[in-house]
């Protein structure tokens, strides 16, 4: 599997690698479901790795990841981080507080400042729990010792797989790893973008996600995060929608077959249509993203929302005592 390409603009991908990443996040899904694991082709799945779930459940122990390893070379694997499908109400405001991220050994510069949320998965250990997450998946390096190790995930995976490529540059810096990573929110502010991209090349950490998804746009601007690496757009909704599908549009499924399509093709972008996965008698329509800069869409819902509640506190007040 080649490297990513970094060119002015938007990156140009691998096809084989970046689909091969895309299944294993699926995958990742799939082993925390108890569904059948289907694995990349030419991959094996070796092990899986557990975390402390407060994040949407509330405080247990869950799983949330998988190593892939190559059939024909085994010294190449992939670790795949499992996220959340769920609606935008699972993405609380507390979750967006920060705190310093410390690398298991090492030490970097500045100090980075990551989600309370999502570095609590990756470094706490709760209930009965043997080892935390990072724990787990330390051993899991020195287990099968990788020399090619790639590593993403999906939604809340995709942030988690970015602490863990971060983590993994500073205390192992002899490792080569490429980080392919799809739909994530953003990790931490901006002491986290400096040294995550003083640390980690661009063409090593691409962010793959749909124009039209809110969760990359997550958190509000108020809280100052930062995206890191590089960015590749595509651009789906469910066609003749006439309020947003989130659900659709943040879809491991959908994006994969956006990416299935797009990436063969020179410039790597798809004009079609195809079933929507969260709803099969839906119309998924994709398009070329719109050029200039990404909308933050979670600030304009917030506008809206602003004005909702201003004409809800104008009706109170007008409601006879």
């Amino acid at each position: 599997m080649n490297k990513t390409t970094a060119t002015a603009g938007q990156p140009t991908l691998d096809p084989t690698l970046t689909l091969a990443l895309a299944v294993a996040s699926r995958a990742a899904y799939d082993y925390y479901s108890g569904g059948p694991v289907i694995p990349p082709p030419g991959y094996v799945m070796v092990d899986g790795w557990t975390g402390w779930d407060t994040f949407l459940l509330g405080g247990s122990e869950e799983k949330y990841g998988v190593v892939f390893q190559s059939i024909t070379q085994p010294g190449t694997c992939i670790f795949a981080f499992r996220g959340t499908d769920s609606d935008l109400d699972a993405w609380e405001d507390a979750h967006f507080l920060t705190e310093p991220f410390v690398p298991t050994s090492g030490s970097i510069g500045p100090t980075p400042y990551v989600s309370t949320g999502f570095y609590s998965i990756y470094d706490d250990r709760g209930g009965s729990m043997a080892a935390s997450m990072r724990q787990q998946l330390f051993a899991l390096l020195a287990k099968y010792q990788p020399t090619q190790l790639y590593v993403t995930g999906h939604s809340l995976g995709a942030a988690l797989c970015q602490l863990f490529s971060l983590d993994v540059a500073v205390s192992q810096p002899q490792s080569t790893q490429q980080n392919i990573n799809f739909a994530s929110p953003m990790v931490g502010t901006d002491s986290w973008q400096s040294a995550y991209e003083a640390t980690i090349a661009a063409a090593d950490s691409v962010r793959v996600y749909n124009y039209w998804d809110y969760v990359p746009s997550l958190p509000p601007a108020a809280f100052g995060y930062r995206t890191v690496g590089c960015g590749f757009a595509t651009a789906f909704y469910v066609k003749g929608e006439w309020f947003p599908h989130e659900l659709s549009r943040h879809s491991i499924v959908n994006l994969t077959t956006v990416l299935t399509n797009a990436l063969p093709l020179e410039p790597q972008q798809w004009v079609g249509t195809f079933p929507d996965y969260v709803d099969p008698a839906w119309t998924m329509e994709s398009l070329v993203p719109p050029a200039g800069t990404d909308v933050r869409w979670v600030e304009k819902l917030r506008e809206h929302m602003d004005y909702e509640r201003s004409l809800r506190q104008t009706a109170t007040a007008r409601t006879p005592a």
